[in-house]
């Protein structure tokens, strides 16, 4: 069981983010240690990824051991509500040293694989290790983008988008019924009671560990069910990190393809109107008489849906509606 004390201030600092590095680390995850729970198409995929580019490493590193810890640093703290591959990919390339130092020495010596089990660290991972921290750090990057770009990329859109639906829809929940209501339905096994939020596991002899923390970051997944906790740790820690749980997204619906303005919004399908040809934020800006800022985030959440299509001409970006 973890206990994450919140006061006011952690309170104050408690926020969702969407990670394409985190869900690639969850699928990792489940390929270590239940492969059976995914559908033979990501399996097969997944697999595929692994053998072809020779992701030795990654897979030992981010399935975990038979103990089930896999260490936390090759998921970075989200530094915004979604960030991109590659910022997360140099995250990992950039980790302190004495970061990997210290997870991976809790993983040998017994959170992941225990010496004296006979079931002690791969060979593989030891003696990458034997490079030093920073050559460990760059091919765990590599290796990561590479696996990115193999076995995720493609479904990341529709991934993405059910991501952030449901950080929309908690959102939405923390209005009408409160953060504590909201916390309380993130996973079964996570709850919000007497100012801690606690995080069970299915055998709480596993871990327990009580946090005093200034935020939590809140992450939602479409590979796990039930919430994980990482990366927080007690006072002394080396590069101490903000605690993040990771939660089962859930089933809600996501912005279509399809251009409904009833889905999409007034604003939204008037950007789209304007966008039959290559426009930049600022055309579309003066010929709606709107604020840049204003299509500028508009057109983000366009371009994530895949609803149009954005392309640089010298110091200019031009958006245009996808199908013409």
């Amino acid at each position: 069981m973890i206990r994450i004390r919140l006061g006011s201030r952690g309170l104050g600092g408690v926020r969702f983010a969407v990670s394409p590095v985190g869900s690639a680390k969850d699928l990792l995850r489940l390929v270590g240690n239940s492969p059976g729970t995914l559908t033979p198409a990501w399996r097969a995929r997944v697999t595929e990824a692994l053998a072809r580019h020779r992701l030795g490493l990654l897979a030992v590193v981010g399935g975990g051991g038979p103990l089930g810890y896999a260490p936390d640093f090759i998921r970075p703290e989200p530094p915004a509500s979604l960030t991109d591959i590659d910022t997360g990919l140099h995250q990992i390339a950039t980790t302190p040293h004495e970061r990997i130092r210290y997870e991976l020495e809790e993983a040998v010596n017994g959170h992941a694989w225990d010496p004296g089990s006979g079931r002690p660290a791969p060979t593989r991972l030891l003696r990458a290790l034997d490079r030093g921290e920073e050559h460990f750090a760059h091919r765990l990057a590599d290796e990561m983008s590479r696996f990115w770009h193999t076995a995720l990329e493609s479904s990341w859109p529709a991934i993405r988008a059910r991501l952030e639906a449901d950080v929309a829809a908690r959102a939405s929940e923390i209005v009408r019924c409160g953060l504590g209501e909201t916390l309380n339905g993130l996973a079964p096994n996570l709850e919000w009671r007497d100012g801690e939020l606690v995080v069970h596991f299915r055998t709480e002899s596993i871990h327990q560990l009580t946090l005093d923390a200034d935020a939590v970051i809140l992450t939602p997944s479409v590979f796990v069910d039930w919430a994980l906790f990482c990366a927080g740790e007690p006072p002394g820690t080396p590069a101490p990190r903000t605690p993040l749980i990771v939660y089962p997204a859930a089933q809600v619906d996501c912005l279509p393809p399809a251009r409904e303005s009833s889905l999409i919004g007034a604003t939204r399908q008037k950007l789209l109107a304007e966008l039959g040809q290559p426009r930049t934020t600022t055309e579309v800006a003066r010929r709606l008489y709107l604020s840049p800022a204003t299509v500028s985030y508009h057109l983000q959440i366009l371009h994530r849906a895949g609803l149009v299509s954005r392309a640089r001409r010298s110091r200019e970006v031009l958006y245009q509606r996808t199908g013409g």
